[in-house]
């Protein structure tokens, strides 16, 4: 079983510094790359202030945007909503899903985080494999209990003749 995974943290589509609107650039660059996965964290999924006011900004979904022709399969999990905006974690994928969620992981009520979790069957095999997007908090206990918190989520649907792929 082969097949290539990327994890990026793609920033709302922004520059790291938040000056410039950078996802025209981050779609060539994962087209460029050509993987079977895309496992992506901070997408935006809806932002109407910014939909009104930056020029490029996409008429669809991020994660639709960055999966246009390529990834024609993708899961969206939202988990920091505001008025007229929200982001989370998406996965891109050229294989369809069998089913996915989207689990809450926050631990503290001021940080939404959360596991995108899809099940996948790649061409010509008969398992599915287990995929899992995940964007952790920016303190270690927070981290931490939502490691415990992944591998109790993963205890639960393990399963021997599947494979995990757990990024973010």
């Amino acid at each position: 079983m082969n097949f290539s995974v990327l994890t990026y943290n793609i920033h709302k589509g922004f520059s790291s510094n938040n000056r410039d609107f950078v996802l025209h650039r981050i779609r060539d660059q994962l087209r460029e790359l050509d993987v079977d996965l895309a496992l992506l964290q901070e997408v935006q999924g809806e932002h109407q202030w910014h939909s009104q006011r930056i020029r490029n900004w996409p008429d669809t979904s991020q994660f639709e945007f960055l999966a246009d022709s390529v990834w024609s399969h993708h899961a969206y999990g939202k988990n920091a909503i505001a008025d007229g905006k929200h982001h989370g974690n998406a996965i891109l994928s050229k294989y369809p899903f069998s089913q996915w969620g989207n689990i809450n992981i926050s631990p503290l009520s001021f940080a939404s985080r959360s596991l995108l979790h899809g099940d996948i069957t790649l061409p010509g095999e008969t398992a599915t494999i287990h995929v899992v997007c995940l964007h952790l908090g920016l303190l270690g206990m927070e981290r931490r209990q939502q490691l415990r918190q992944l591998n109790t989520h993963l205890q639960s649907v393990y399963d021997s003749h599947k494979a995990i792929v757990v990024a973010g």
